[in-house]
Parts: structure tokens; C-alpha cells; sequence
């Protein structure tokens, strides 16, 4: 019979995988800082379109030029 082989140690946190969590939970912070304006900054109440019309369904148009004229009618 062959003896029973032992288990592996556990890892322990290198300096190098210590060193990428470090920088990724940095990362995370600046995504989320930068993601809002600072608190102090006032914000302009100016209306964005949230999404533009799309061609209408009826179109004649056969090149993507003649549409774009149309559309810009």
C-alpha cells in the first residue's frame, strides 16, 4: 500500500498578491470618487435628450445619405 500523501500547506498572501488587492480596492475608490462631482461643485439643471427619434417607419429612402438629409429635415 502507498502511503497516504500528506496535504499542502495553505498559501499565505504574498507581497506581490498583498501589493494587487491593494491597488485594485484603490482603483475601486477612484471609480467611485470620480464617478459623482464633489459635493461643493454646483450643478447646471440643463435637460439632456435622453434618446434621439430613429428613422421613421414609412421612409422611402434607399441610401444612408438620402436618410440622413431626411432626418435632418
Amino acid at each position: 500500500m502507498q502511503a497516504r500523501q500528506r496535504r499542502r500547506p495553505p498559501r499565505t498572501k504574498t507581497e506581490r498578491q498583498e501589493a494587487v488587492a491593494a491597488c485594485a480596492g484603490h482603483l475601486r475608490d477612484l471609480r467611485r470618487a470620480h464617478g459623482r462631482p464633489p459635493a461643493d461643485v454646483e450643478l447646471k439643471s440643463v435637460a439632456i435628450p435622453q434618446r434621439l427619434a430613429g428613422p421613421p417607419v414609412a421612409s422611402y429612402c434607399t441610401s444612408p445619405a438620402q436618410l440622413c438629409a431626411e432626418l435632418a429635415q
